[in-house]
């Protein structure tokens, strides 16, 4: 791993669908599932549009009037005819439409499964990236974050991507669906097509006021998810103190103020939302009761206006959709950008995982004019300090507290790198030896108490987590905690924490 970042470019603040582009490349999604779930919900539409003419033609069969359907001009004519020629009378019709109808549901049934083992997938793979990132990326970056900031990204945010990832399918697919309704609609009469698209236009352009406060929410959501999170951890891990302390009361009137704004927040993106389908079918029954009124005018048949009618009374759930999955990625830009952010691998660092094999120590650890100074300040913890350790032989560091002391043990522990100077063991920059190797040799005692969320057994394997139950038992009896973990209701599963 890189020892220092590497210049490139870093995510510039913009649309949430470059965000979500550039994740997907970061996932092993199969290249061919994305153009089968395009492709599917092209035949789905397609299916659906077909039917709704062969349903327009087979009214038309029913009240026995298939010639006067059947004698448009143009294209409709056309079609229609070759339609009545080929299927002949009312049953078959009734029979090819309801093989369309079950052919569309095998086409959704399709899609559906696809895509959410699809998204699921890539939500998973951004969810394992990004514990990865945390695991490897310097010791630092991590502890100058907020833990409420990490944990929100990694448990919440991550999940999002799926949903990001379902939108942007559906929104391709919804464009495609529009553009076969409009040429099944164009095949009928291009004056009302052109109509519907100026019409569908102005509706959109309309609706598109509703993405900058949707952007807005999602910030807001983010940060109020971020300070909830915050006093979920202040009060998990601080409640002896807030106990101790009796400040119950103000922790909770702390959080229930966040809470309440978290509510508002979320009912202000409900109400949002709700806008989207009424301002849509609105503005498109609107357009529909002005091409009934202009039928006419423009000179077309009833035969055209009912079949453009009916497309476009089944083109709407597909614009109203289009618009919904554009709102909900715009909501989502901020998540995308964080999630994007922390995986970006350009602007951190990465201690080297070094290649030199070691088994023990056979001389000694020398410090070389080693200087150190923690992120963030500018007063060295360490300034050309030397000194030497050797082997069988015990060393003793004495000193004041800040002295050093805890910054020369993390500087062994590799969870730093020094700003100048040199650490070697046996002659060999300690960089270079492989750091799981260095690890295993080393035990530390420090003197805080550092426990995992988990059971006892867990907090034991962290030294080496492939050690045997005999192995952890012997552990256990030369640290004396043999009687004590007995007494404990469930032994070595007994859970325990931070506390």
């Amino acid at each position: 791993m890189d020892a220092h970042p590497k210049k490139c470019n870093h995510p510039r603040r913009g649309s949430p669908l470059r965000d979500l582009l550039a994740l997907l490349k970061t996932t092993p999604a199969p290249s061919w599932a994305t153009p089968v779930m395009v492709t599917l919900g092209l035949a789905s539409s397609f299916a659906e549009s077909l039917g709704i003419s062969l349903v327009v033609l087979f009214l038309y069969s029913a009240m026995g009037h298939l010639d006067e359907m059947s004698a448009g001009n143009g294209v409709l004519g056309a079609l229609f005819r070759e339609v009545a020629g080929r299927l002949g009378g009312g049953t078959t019709l009734a029979v090819t439409i309801s093989l369309l109808i079950v052919a569309r549901g095998i086409l959704a049934l399709t899609y559906g499964l696809i895509g959410s083992s699809l998204s699921n997938r890539i939500s998973e793979s951004v969810r394992n990236g990004l514990h990865q990132q945390y695991l490897d990326v310097e010791y630092d970056f991590i502890r100058q974050r907020d833990q409420a900031e990490l944990l929100e990204i990694l448990g919440t945010e991550s999940w999002l991507i799926a949903g990001a990832h379902t939108s942007f399918v559906r929104i391709i697919i919804n464009l495609c669906s529009i553009i076969v309704f409009a040429l099944f609609l164009i095949a009928l009469s291009w004056q009302i097509t052109l109509i519907a698209v100026l019409g569908s236009v102005l509706i959109s352009i309309g609706l598109r006021g509703l993405s900058t406060p949707a952007r807005k929410l999602g910030n807001e959501v983010k940060r109020v998810h971020q300070a909830l999170g915050e006093r979920m951890l202040v009060t998990l891990q601080g409640m002896r103190t807030i106990r101790a302390f009796g400040q119950e009361v103000v922790h909770h009137r702390i959080f229930v103020e966040l809470s309440a704004k978290a509510r508002r927040i979320s009912l202000q993106l409900d109400r949002l939302s709700a806008v989207l389908n009424p301002v849509t079918e609105i503005g498109y029954l609107a357009i529909l009761c002005f091409i009934i009124g202009a039928a006419g005018w423009l000179q077309a048949s009833f035969a055209t206006t009912l079949a453009v009618v009916a497309l476009l009374y089944r083109l709407q759930p597909h614009v109203r959709e289009l618009e919904g999955n554009l709102l909900y990625l715009a909501q989502l830009g901020p998540q995308l950008r964080s999630v994007r952010a922390m995986l970006d691998r350009c602007d951190k660092e990465y201690l080297p995982a070094g290649d030199r094999p070691i088994s023990s120590l056979r001389h000694d650890v020398r410090f070389e004019n080693v200087s150190f100074a923690y992120g963030g300040t500018r007063e060295a913890a360490l300034r050309n300090v030397s000194f030497t350790i050797r082997a069988g032989i015990t060393t003793a560091l004495v000193g004041p507290s800040g002295a050093g002391k805890t910054t020369i043990v993390n500087l062994l522990l590799r969870l730093y790198l020094p700003d100048s100077g040199c650490i070697r063991v046996d002659k060999i920059n300690l960089q270079e030896i492989r750091r799981s190797e260095w690890l295993g040799i080393l035990a530390v005692a420090g003197q805080d108490i550092d426990l995992i969320e988990g059971t006892l057994k867990d907090n034991i394997l962290m030294a080496r987590a492939e050690a045997t139950d005999a192995e952890v038992a012997e552990a256990v009896q030369m640290a004396g905690l043999t009687e004590m973990i007995e007494t404990l209701p469930h032994g070595y599963e007994n859970w325990i924490g931070q506390q």
